[in-house]
């Protein structure tokens, strides 16, 4: 009797299954862009604050600025930047900023964005990827990202963010934690909102950047708190939350945002 053969599944190509994920990710956020900028004579701020202005608006910001400190004279990255806001206000601290994004409507609202806010020649922005960054080793003082750590690889991705981080620059990020309970729920019920790709992080996930960084810490943020832009109620549910992690402290898995704060 003739032997079966084994039939054997060809391996997937890892660069192809980047290309699908870009593809789609940058499919969903030009729609993204395009929608935030449809119907808009300017995109000129409504504000004049700056970096150290705009953080202290928000708890977790005033974290990552805490541990940032200054940006004037520094080159900083705007990581994962989409309609590249952040980058204006890093730019009035006197920054030279840089951000990149996937999504090439994303990068083109925020090339506008900064010629509307008069900050062309202080802001720059191109289309690249988070595992394979087209900028040169040991580029940039600061990388920050919000939001944008678990739309990657985290494989790959804090290899590259140490990579064109300076000797001593600092990488600091805010992202969503995957298990808070009710924007775990949201995000069940709203899957039109995200894309098939990103995992928001687990605490785990803070192993990714060790090998790469000489000093990484960490902090959960936000079980209560989960409008930082309402400042009266911020104030009571913070408190809340410093009082839950004290006497819980396993709830810090639970809450929505994980600070991360690496020195290379």
């Amino acid at each position: 009797m003739e032997a079966k053969q084994k039939m054997v599944q060809p391996r997937r190509d890892p660069q192809n299954e980047y290309e699908d994920r870009y593809r789609e990710e940058a499919e969903f956020f030009d729609r993204e862009a395009a929608e935030f900028a449809s119907g808009r004579s300017s995109l000129k701020f409504s504000n004049d604050l700056n970096y150290e202005q705009y953080f202290d608006h928000y708890h977790t910001y005033r974290v990552i600025r805490d541990f940032v400190g200054s940006v004037k004279g520094k080159r900083v990255l705007d990581f994962a930047c989409g309609s590249g806001y952040m980058s204006i206000y890093f730019a009035r601290s006197g920054a030279e900023a840089h951000g990149f994004d996937i999504s090439p409507k994303s990068i083109e609202v925020a090339t506008q964005m900064a010629v509307d806010n008069d900050l062309a020649d202080k802001c720059h922005f191109k289309v690249t990827s988070a595992e394979k960054m087209d900028y040169p080793d040991n580029y940039f003082d600061v990388v920050f990202g919000n939001a944008a750590l678990h739309h990657t690889d985290l494989d790959k991705s804090p290899g590259e963010i140490a990579r064109v981080l300076k000797p001593g620059g600092k990488a600091a990020f805010i992202d969503d934690l995957r298990y808070h309970p009710v924007m775990w729920i949201y995000r069940k019920l709203t899957t039109d909102k995200h894309t098939r790709y990103e995992t928001p992080m687990l605490r785990s996930n803070i192993e990714n950047f060790r090998p790469y960084f000489s000093q990484v810490d960490f902090e959960c943020h936000n079980f209560f708190n989960l409008y930082e832009k309402s400042r009266g109620l911020a104030h009571f549910t913070e408190a809340l939350d410093r009082g839950l992690l004290k006497i819980l402290p396993f709830t810090k898995s639970f809450c929505r945002n994980l600070v991360i704060k690496a020195i290379k």
